[in-house]
């Protein structure tokens, strides 16, 4: 997948880095939007998006934002932006236009940015995006304004209906809602895969080693949505692999005095690996139980063999394969 970056400078131009001089003025169908999490809706986008590409013979493509607006831009990620790029590339899409969400691109306006962007960088020849989509300056830009832009262009505009569950509409803030519940549960059937956690491995106090249960520590990216804090079975990919897991998700109060920032600690289940530096997702695919003080480490130890029992269990049990696609 083609990766294109962009700037606009100060008299209103974008300056681009192409990924090939080749594709630099193909014709594409390109979807448009945020797509925090790649959930069902987004994914419906994404499918339609590529049948009109294939049925007219244009390239595919995805635009999305290579920074969060202000209002995300801590702990409400679903997906990071390297991990939308990992899902929107396993998706096999040509190319994926990112633009920086600036003070130039936030007062740029709707008709500015379909110009600008979409017509003169993107070179769309169709634009899919979902019903409710709003863009340029104040969100003023909609599917009207979009439509009478695309027929004075010779633009084909696809609008995509809500995907459903349940009668309700999926959507990121309903995903953050039940991320923060810990229902990681429904998050997955939202997502078409599980909630991840990835990182570089940190040495910890190593306490978990000591008692017993060592344990992978990858630190909450700061603009990811932390979730319930918690015990949760879990699976950890590593080197391409994913193994059981049981994760432990909060400030681990029992025995951390001075870290203020939330961490994953992941016991691998009959699995002994050195994982200092290196760098792995955690996937969290049910809750447990709240995470909680405990009087004293022995008692700490007595009810991580209760959560290792129940979580094996579970995942003895669970009939769903993990998905796992564009994390590798």
């Amino acid at each position: 997948m083609n990766v294109w970056n962009c700037v606009i400078n100060k008299d209103g131009q974008l300056i681009s880095t192409p990924s090939s001089a080749t594709s630099v003025t193909a014709e594409r169908a390109v979807a448009l939007g945020y797509f925090d999490g790649v959930h069902l809706g987004h994914q419906k986008i994404f499918s339609t998006m590529c049948d009109k590409a294939q049925e007219m013979g244009l390239r595919t493509a995805v635009q999305t934002f290579a920074n969060p607006p202000a209002s995300k831009s801590q702990n409400s990620l679903i997906t990071t932006y390297s991990e939308r790029c990992g899902i929107v590339s396993a998706w096999g899409v040509d190319d994926l236009f990112a633009l920086p969400f600036n003070e130039k691109v936030k007062t740029m306006s709707a008709t500015d940015f379909l110009e600008v962007c979409v017509k003169n960088w993107m070179h769309a020849r169709v634009v899919v995006v979902g019903e409710d989509y709003h863009f340029g300056k104040g969100r003023t830009g909609d599917l009207f304004l979009l439509r009478d832009w695309g027929k004075k262009n010779g633009i084909e505009v696809v609008a995509v209906k809500a995907e459903l569950c349940e009668g309700r509409r999926i959507s990121s803030t309903w995903i953050r809602e039940l991320i923060s519940e810990g229902n990681v549960e429904k998050v997955e059937t939202l997502l078409d895969h599980p909630l991840a956690y990835a990182g570089v491995v940190e040495k910890g106090q190593q306490l978990g080693r000591k008692l017993g249960f060592p344990t992978a520590n990858i630190r909450i990216e700061k603009q990811k949505i932390v979730p319930k804090f918690g015990v949760y079975a879990s699976a950890y990919l590593y080197n391409g692999k994913l193994y059981h897991g049981l994760t432990n998700v909060g400030m681990r109060p029992t025995v951390n005095k001075d870290d203020d920032s939330p961490l994953t600690e992941t016991m691998i289940f009959r699995e002994h690996f050195q994982l200092y530096g290196t760098r792995g997702t955690v996937f969290l695919l049910k809750y447990i139980r709240p995470e909680r003080q405990f009087g004293s480490v022995e008692e700490l130890k007595k009810q991580m063999l209760l959560d290792q029992k129940e979580v094996w269990q579970y995942h003895m049990d669970r009939q769903k394969t993990v998905r796992f696609e564009g994390y590798m």
